[in-house]
């Protein structure tokens, strides 16, 4: 089937998809992600939620973005969890809250200003469901997660990404899904780096790299850093430095590699 199909052509390095940034920084770029991209990311999350077959994840983020392309829709078609889809705007909340009670979702990736809409006008049993939540994009308040715990009785743990990184870089591990003994969750941080990603913060002059617990320049590394710039060598260039993914975001890594 395989051949008939022709994917045994594919290789791992072969682009899977193009993902747009916001133009923030400038003009929209195309994000070349890879196989292998999105295939390291979903392994990642596999070791850090350890999706079940009961588990399901309520797609509110669409496609277009890398964190709804990666985790969303490819989750579910590489493992064992199924997903339940609103193809309108996140912020319809009483769609969300219709969709999640009917589909037991337990698995809910969202933003601080979406859980913020959800808390003022979701019903406690609504969301009931939920296991994990996992926020990124914005920081999350400690008083939100409080809050969003008191009503609903799950508390939101944060994690960071962005669309050069397929997304995932690092994330908290939900208390119902830790299997490690040592500590994984730390509210107050964006959580270690997953699985074969490594971060370094650097001066953003020299990129000498700072000791722990001093902030610097957010650099990473690994299998999840994309292919390039669609058509833009220059721009790829600019964001590269030795093999590590420069961010543009200010951080600091604690003795505990939060």
């Amino acid at each position: 089937l395989d051949r008939i199909l022709g994917l045994h052509h594919i290789r791992g390095d072969d682009v899977a998809t193009i993902i747009f940034t916001s133009g923030s920084t400038g003009m929209p770029k195309g994000v070349m992600l890879t196989h292998h991209n999105i295939a390291t990311n979903i392994e990642a999350v596999d070791q850090i939620v350890h999706p079940r077959p009961s588990d399901s994840v309520l797609g509110i983020v669409p496609f277009f973005h890398s964190l709804g392309f990666t985790i969303t829709l490819w989750g579910p078609l590489l493992l064992d969890f199924r997903a339940a889809y609103h193809v309108g705007h996140p912020t319809d909340t009483r769609i969300v809250a219709k969709l999640a009670r009917m589909r037991s979702a337990s698995i809910l990736l969202a933003t601080a200003t979406f859980l913020r809409m959800y808390l003022r006008r979701c019903d406690p049993e609504e969301l009931s469901s939920l296991e994990v939540v996992v926020a990124g994009a914005e920081k999350l308040p400690i008083s939100l997660c409080d809050a969003f715990e008191k009503k609903f009785g799950i508390r939101p743990v944060e994690g960071y990404g962005t669309t050069e990184l397929s997304p995932l870089v690092s994330v908290n591990v939900p208390p119902s899904r830790s299997r490690s003994a040592t500590i994984d969750m730390k509210e107050g941080s964006v959580g270690r780096p997953v699985w074969s990603v490594s971060a370094k913060i650097v001066d953003p002059d020299t990129f000498e790299e700072m000791p722990l617990g001093t902030p610097g320049m957010l650099l990473i590394k690994g299998p999840n850093v994309m292919k390039g710039y669609l058509g833009q060598p220059e721009e790829t260039a600019k964001v590269m430095h030795d093999g590590w993914y420069i961010t543009g975001d200010i951080a600091m890594i604690d003795t505990d590699g939060f």
